[in-house]
């Protein structure tokens, strides 16, 4: 009988650590949050403190990063850096460990940039943040029987060297479609007519690069430059030959994002603008010459008119895949090479022209400023 007392009370011993260690963990992400939501509002004092408890509580490397970040977005640097380098002392992801010496490098360079010499360590136990827990944990770390809460020896905190806060290092935004520019690729295909009836082909498709910039970030109104290619099929030989038709477009259009309240994710997106397009009819004996100089010497002008569904992937909704559906309008052509080869109207480039198309495309954003350095992501 004693001795099923005693696995009984081991059970209830090994059931009720494991429900101290849950709560712990599910207080301590509780903190982590709330955390964030301060460093959103700017409060980045109070976000330091939040972050501080969760890692008192559950010995994470994320709450350690967020720590960091939030301390050096108060100028304290040493402390930043003892909260940094308590995470690589925790086993961190790769994506974390990657993420915590970019951030390490960046306190340094703004620590030179301020004239502000720091210790190589942040100053840890002899000058840094007393409350953080040692490698591996607080073995000191006792329950709190009144609200169930890990309690720390209360030494006081040492502020270590303290500069100016940092710019640009935190984007002050949660999760959204908040970004500054972005690079994108797309395919399309479809059809149309582009110059007389039968003088190419009515399938086509083509490839685009774009790159993107909000211009309005509150109203998500952007602008685009892109770059597409669209080769048209060949036509009917009413002209005496076969030619198909290759476009180079180069254009700039504005859009906006229209995203939708119970799935943030989502956004419709209508784009309008014009383009400047060289063409080159493959089929023109005269249009190339033997140092292949005269090829797109056809020019002529245009518009693009576009609607696309896009889905955003990523923590900051950085990855986005789009379908879409537009059109490619064409003038007729406006200018050519008077060197010899054939006009427009011997080539049926006299008269314009649309294609309409099917698309996908994917983009990448940055949320950063042209050639700045990339703002921390919490974790």
């Amino acid at each position: 009988m004693t001795r099923l007392t005693s696995v009984a009370t081991a059970v209830m011993l090994a059931a009720a650590g494991s429900a101290y260690a849950q709560t712990q963990a599910q207080l301590a992400e509780k903190l982590n949050e709330e955390g964030k939501e301060l460093m959103f509002a700017n409060k980045y004092g109070e976000a330091s403190d939040k972050f501080l408890e969760a890692a008192t509580r559950v010995n994470e490397p994320k709450y350690y990063f967020n720590l960091c970040t939030s301390r050096f977005q108060e100028g304290k640097f040493e402390l930043a850096v003892t909260a940094c380098n308590l995470v690589d002392k925790n086993n961190p992801s790769p994506e974390l460990h990657d993420k915590n010496t970019k951030l390490l490098a960046r306190i340094q360079d703004e620590a030179k940039t301020q004239n502000i010499t720091l210790s190589s360590t942040g100053g840890g136990g002899g000058g840094g943040e007393q409350n953080l827990p040692p490698e591996g944990g607080d073995p000191n770390q006792t329950p709190d029987p009144n609200g169930g809460q890990t309690r720390v020896g209360a030494q006081p905190t040492r502020t270590g060297v303290v500069g100016r806060p940092p710019p640009a290092l935190f984007m002050p935004q949660r999760p959204d479609h908040h970004y500054t520019w972005s690079l994108g690729v797309e395919g399309f295909g479809g059809g149309g007519q582009i110059g007389q009836s039968h003088a190419f082909g009515s399938a086509a498709g083509g490839l685009r690069l774009k790159a993107d910039y909000i211009v309005s970030p509150r109203t998500r109104v952007g602008a685009e430059l892109y770059m597409q290619f669209t080769q048209v099929g060949q036509g009917q030989m009413d002209f005496g030959f076969e030619q198909s038709l290759e476009i180079f477009d180069f254009g700039v259009a504005l859009y906006k994002h229209w995203c939708l309240a119970a799935a943030p994710r989502l956004c419709f997106t209508p784009l309008v603008g014009a383009h400047v397009s060289l063409m080159s009819p493959s089929g023109d004996a005269n249009s190339m010459a033997d140092d292949n100089t005269q090829l797109f010497n056809y020019a002529a002008v245009g518009g693009r008119a576009e609607a696309n569904l896009s889905v955003a992937l990523g923590l900051r909704y950085e990855h986005v895949l789009s379908i879409g559906a537009g059109v490619n309008v064409y003038s007729p052509v406006i200018s050519s090479s008077s060197d010899g080869s054939a006009t427009p109207a011997d080539l049926g480039l006299d008269a314009g022209g649309a294609l309409g198309y099917l698309g996908i495309g994917y983009t990448y954003r940055f949320n950063t400023p042209i050639g700045a350095r990339a703002f921390i992501t919490l974790e």
